[in-house]
């Protein structure tokens, strides 16, 4: 899977060889000779309006994380792909499918939060981890500049017996359980970015055909 770091509708993508953008973006290509060219291509991508998603081929992943990391405000999240039998649990929060996730309290460990805060959006209960997932990565602005969020992900199971009551105060309106064909067609056309990078490590490739 291709790293990514996302900003709003774009992203820099980092490997070898340019992939195949499952977005349909027009994608600049850079091959950077040092940090601060890196640091100068990052900065054009956040602030030039017309500047598209770009390729940086050649650049260890790890160290721009860490030039992040250092340079704006660093988050910490933790959220689940939860199943039950066969069916994915989503939820619906500010107009879009999203998964449940949240900031990570002082002091906790990944593993609690992930499971603490699907539980606290969704009221679903013994969430058993069965592996972890690709982190995500976002940039959005905060405060007087930018962040860099970090999610996450768990793939869980859950024999939930109960109703599942969406967590109001989140902004969130609904959580349901999708079946495989619901979640590759009605939550993954209506999500974000990095939640269509979790749908698609864990359900396989999606047909956007219409």
């Amino acid at each position: 899977m291709n790293k990514k770091i996302y900003y709003n509708n774009k992203f820099i993508e980092f490997g070898q060889t340019q992939s195949q953008s499952s977005q349909n973006q027009t994608i600049k290509v850079y091959s950077p000779e040092n940090a601060q060219t890196l640091k100068n291509i990052i900065d054009d991508f956040i602030h030039k309006k017309d500047l598209n998603s770009i390729a940086i081929l050649n650049f260890d992943f790890d160290e721009v994380i860490n030039f992040f990391k250092n340079s704006f405000f660093y988050i910490e999240a933790a959220g689940g792909f939860i199943e039950k039998d066969k069916h994915f649990l989503f939820i619906h929060r500010l107009g879009k499918w999203d998964l449940p996730k949240g900031k990570l309290d002082k002091g906790e460990t990944i593993e609690h939060a992930a499971i603490r805060e699907c539980e606290e959006e969704c009221a679903v209960t013994n969430l058993k981890i069965v592996k972890q997932l690709s982190s995500t990565f976002h940039i959005y602005p905060y405060k007087a500049g930018f962040a860099l969020k970090q999610t996450y992900w768990y793939y869980m199971t859950t024999n939930h017996t109960g109703n599942l009551i969406p967590q109001t105060e989140e902004n969130i309106d609904a959580v349901v359980w999708f079946s495989e064909k619901e979640a590759k067609k009605t939550a993954y056309n209506d999500t974000y970015l990095t939640i269509k990078d979790v749908i698609l490590e864990v359900l396989g490739p999606v047909n956007t055909e219409k």
